[in-house]
């Protein structure tokens, strides 16, 4: 039996419980403002438009043809054809490009990115193999009509065998080994021609032992460089950035191994000495050492743009592929999935919606109309976010991230549904409406944190293990499950206690509480008769007796 005193100090539990609970316009008013936030970075950034990015199968994309080329004319080993697929692809994953898809098609691989862009797909399919080498010397480029250099551009469409002969043709003219007197090479520089988009016949299959003659990206000069000291494979991190003086763009490397104690041995023995950093036989950046480098090491480009800067990161990153590749022009794709799908899975999707509303509508009646408000809200945050997505990571939504979110929002919705289940509990304990919804709000609240934390770990670890379209749908998922989470917190939750606080909203042909609160109100008449008549017991008890020896 419950005491008198102990109800004193329950009931003032209750009463502290109460003042502590936050008031239900606070989380509200704090949603409105992270929407609002959202929706003036998407029309005041990047040119205020409303459109997502999306994938390949919705709205088609570019592809660029990767044809591996070898020193001896043989076939590319299958094995070194997966391995620069996963490089690849590691690359993609890093530049936050989802919807990609790289192919091994026999000897080639096949590179298909979203959107009409096909400088990205072409900077995936670098070799990027690096190298750092002393300049020996260095001349302006001199122009030329068409040279033998300037004729390699025709090597993408030439047999294996005589790709070959090209590679082996060039390092005749551009490389002698390490010690060798080098005056050829020099008469050679006069006639190199670095003119910008040639193809190169020695790209990235240059020998890094020997002295070489190569052009700088932007094809103003010629450097005659010797043998390097530092391979691009000693290269712990690179990352891209603005440099605080000047604001251009630079990549940074850090070393690993022997490299990190050859670098600052090296840049201490030759202050003032040019220094070239070469990717796939081109000189990137040719800095002059003013000091000792201890630290990370920087490569300026000429410039880099920010674009460039992240890419060349990027490659760097993740390693050289082990086979290089001449690149055919970008085409474009069409959607894999037409418009006519598109819009027939669209209008199949809204009316499985309307039917989920229509049911929540006619269940829950005043429930269901909160549910269906919380759902839109949840609609447009996860609209505005994927848009930003789309401009700050280069996300794009492809039919697997829209199965993604279809079955997020599905999740919220069941959210709610353990919610309002848990009210109905305890008003079958008696309770009204308005008592039961914080008690079965702290009920309901540990199983949707349980529910959901289950849900993130499994998208997460799909994210991680996962390539292509499948990371999509791991990616919107785990996006939904926790937007499920602010949006029951901030917006479900704080307008069910409005609705318990209502009159009119409280009654149950409105809430669609009626069965439940004819339950409720029959379990507080046995209450209060249980009650009754435990106080007439008490009362008989305590009557007190005849007393001994009164007359009758």
């Amino acid at each position: 039996m419950t005491t008198p005193r102990r109800a004193a100090q329950k009931g003032a539990a209750q009463k502290r419980s109460t003042s502590r609970e936050v008031p239900p316009w606070q989380p509200l008013s704090a949603f409105i403002a992270l929407l609002a936030l959202v929706y003036l970075l998407i029309f005041f950034t990047g040119g205020g438009s409303l459109e997502p990015k999306l994938g390949i199968d919705l709205q088609g994309g570019t592809r660029v043809t990767l044809t591996a080329r070898t020193e001896n004319g043989q076939q590319p080993s299958r094995d070194q054809l997966n391995q620069a697929k996963q490089i690849i692809e590691q690359r993609v994953n890093g530049l936050g490009v989802s919807g990609s898809e790289v192919v091994v098609s026999g000897s080639n691989l096949i590179i298909t990115v979203p959107g009409q862009d096909g400088s990205q797909a072409k900077s995936l399919g670098q070799t990027a193999r690096l190298y750092v080498r002393p300049v020996l010397t260095s001349v302006p480029a001199t122009p030329q009509q068409q040279t033998e250099q300037n004729a390699g551009d025709e090597t993408e469409n030439l047999p294996a065998d005589q790709v070959a002969a090209a590679i082996a043709e060039q390092k005749k003219l551009r490389q002698v080994p390490a010690g060798a007197n080098t005056e050829a090479l020099q008469q050679y520089m006069a006639k190199m021609d670095c003119a910008p988009g040639s193809n190169d016949p020695l790209l990235g299959n240059d020998d890094p032992n020997q002295y070489l003659v190569a052009c700088s990206t932007d094809g103003k000069t010629v450097y005659l460089l010797e043998p390097k000291i530092i391979d691009g494979r000693d290269i712990k991190s690179a990352s891209s950035g603005t440099q605080p003086d000047t604001g251009e763009w630079v990549v940074s490397l850090e070393y690993k191994g022997d490299a990190a104690k050859t670098w600052p041995q090296y840049t201490a023995n030759n202050v003032g000495k040019q220094t070239a950093f070469t990717l796939d036989t081109r000189v990137v950046s040719a800095p002059v050492i003013n000091q000792a480098i201890t630290g990370a090491t920087q490569i300026t480009g000429n410039p880099f743009t920010e674009a460039e800067a992240t890419d060349l990161a990027n490659v760097l990153k993740y390693g050289s592929l082990p086979l290089s590749f001449s690149t055919s022009d970008a085409e474009t794709v069409s959607a894999t999935l037409g418009l006519s799908s598109l819009r027939a899975g669209l209008i199949a999707g809204a009316v499985g919606l309307i039917a989920v509303l229509i049911y929540a509508l006619a269940y829950y009646r005043m429930l269901g109309f909160l549910t269906v408000l919380s759902l839109l809200l949840s609609l447009v945050m996860v609209y505005g976010i994927i848009v930003l997505l789309g401009r700050w990571i280069g996300f794009t939504l492809d039919l697997a991230g829209i199965a993604g979110l279809i079955i997020g929002i599905g999740m919220t919705a069941d959210s709610f549904v353990v919610y309002f289940e848990r009210i109905k509990d305890e008003m079958r304990e008696g309770r009204s409406f308005r008592s039961a919804v914080p008690r079965g709000w702290a009920s309901a609240r540990r199983t949707i944190w349980s529910g959901n934390a289950v849900s993130f770990i499994a998208a997460a670890v799909i994210y991680i293990l996962a390539v292509g379209e499948v990371r999509g749908f791991a990616f919107t998922l785990g996006l939904t499950t926790i937007l499920d989470i602010v949006v029951v917190f901030l917006v479900t939750h704080p307008m069910v206690v409005l609705a318990s606080r209502s009159e009119f909203l409280s009654r149950p042909k409105i809430n669609g509480l009626g069965a439940v609160s004819e339950v409720a109100r029959q379990r507080r008449i046995e209450r209060a008769d249980r009650v009754a008549k435990m106080q007439k017991s008490t009362e008989a008890t305590t009557e007190p007796a005849p007393a001994e020896g009164s007359s009758k």
